[in-house]
């Protein structure tokens, strides 16, 4: 690409944006689970919301030229969550499938005796259906001249792993850090597992972004 030519995405300014702004964010969790029926931080309406605050995000970086299809895409993902559910079924019974070869390949017929190592991996296969789901409602909006940026954008994830997990190792340490000096005292085992969960979340849609980025510069 032309140094001179604008890049179809920053991410550094999504980033930045969604940085600055916390309040929204809580604002979006708050409308996902108004009952306040689940507190994980890695529940499917927290998923949903980060997502939606990443598309709210999007704004801050993408080209002018591509701003007016992504528009009001923040507003419509519930919709297209909705419409696509399809899809999210499809990846989560496959993903079930590979959760059972990894953990037989790493416990033995045991593997359903790792309860935390079976919640981690059903988060990870959670959050990755729901970021499909984004992905292709990018790409829908985006139109024909956009098509695969789904498929691209999930490679170029999927080969980055090492760098997701220290991503979520530095997130949930940082929060750790910050909690136990805002309290004062050692935290706790459900502390830590709240911290971890956030963490993954975070982790995962800032890599996204990135993704998205990469994507729209190479299709």
């Amino acid at each position: 690409m032309d140094p001179q030519t604008p890049v179809p995405l920053d991410a550094a300014a999504v980033l930045a944006w969604m940085q600055a702004n916390p309040a929204r964010l809580r604002a979006l969790l708050a409308e996902e689970d108004p009952a306040a029926r689940d507190d994980s931080p890695a529940a499917d309406s927290a998923v949903r919301a980060h997502l939606r605050f990443a598309a709210e995000g999007l704004m801050a970086g993408i080209a002018p030229a591509l701003a007016p299809a992504i528009e009001g895409m923040a507003d419509g993902l519930g919709a297209w969550f909705a419409a696509d559910r399809d899809v999210f079924d499809r990846q989560i019974l496959l993903g079930r499938g590979a959760i059972a070869l990894e953990e037989h390949l790493l416990y033995g017929a045991d593997g359903g005796s790792e309860p935390a190592i079976h919640a981690a991996l059903e988060r990870r296969m959670r959050i990755g259906a729901w970021i499909r789901l984004f992905l292709r409602c990018l790409e829908s909006r985006l139109g024909p001249g956009y098509d695969g940026l789904t498929e691209v954008a999930l490679d170029w994830s999927g080969g980055r792993g090492r760098d997701l997990a220290s991503a979520i190792v530095q997130g949930h340490h940082r929060h750790l850090t910050a909690l136990a000096e805002a309290t004062g005292h050692p935290t706790t085992a459900a502390e830590r597992d709240q911290s971890s969960q956030a963490a993954a979340v975070q982790a995962n849609v800032r890599q996204t972004i990135d993704a998205v980025a990469h994507a729209l510069a190479i299709i």
